[in-house]
């Protein structure tokens, strides 16, 4: 089975389409604040999360427990499918409804063997994959970069060097984060 979350009004052939609202005709009707999810353990190979994570959760414990049911529904290698504004873009920041950025470090603490990596060089980072017994692996990265931010790229007006530092540093260069989060069972 595969899962479009938080579909909203983007309904795709090939999977179930779930919505906390039904006024796009969804396939189930349920708030991913709400638990436990109506799906077997075990029983989704692929989630899309289109614009939905940085909805939900507010409450740290509430996305914590999401997160748990995500694994909990997923087969092993399953792929999460995340699509969300970056924090530092105004298409994040403006939405009253955004309620906790999305960042892939944020995601890579749920990750066993980096938790582990961790605690053996003594980092900070907190090992919440160990803590709350999943693992999910962050595979793919891809930064949508805003048009005019690319044309200044392209046209050699700012280096590779320069791109990286204003990603890491700017608002409004990176529009979107598209991440590939693969569970490990």
């Amino acid at each position: 089975m595969k899962l479009n979350l938080g579909c909203g009004n983007k309904i795709y052939d090939g999977y179930v389409n779930v919505d906390k609202f039904d006024i796009y005709n969804v396939d189930i009707k349920h708030d991913l604040e709400k638990f436990p999810y109506p799906f077997e353990d075990d029983s989704v190979e692929e989630i899309i999360l289109s614009h939905v994570l940085e909805h939900i959760g507010q409450d740290p414990d509430i996305f914590i427990k999401i997160l748990k049911e995500f694994y909990r529904v997923c087969k092993n290698e399953a792929l999460i499918k995340i699509a969300v504004p970056h924090p530092r873009h105004d298409d994040f920041l403006s939405d009253p409804t955004h309620v906790r950025p999305v960042t892939v470090l944020g995601l890579s603490l749920f990750d066993k063997s980096l938790n582990e990596k961790w605690e053996k060089s003594g980092a900070a980072n907190t090992p919440l994959a160990l803590i709350h017994n999943v693992n999910f692996k962050v595979e793919n990265v891809n930064y949508q970069i805003e048009a005019d931010i690319i044309k200044q790229y392209e046209s050699g007006e700012i280096d590779k060097s320069k791109l990286d530092n204003m990603i890491k540093r700017n608002n409004n260069v990176v529009k979107q984060i598209d991440i590939e989060w693969r569970v490990i069972k």
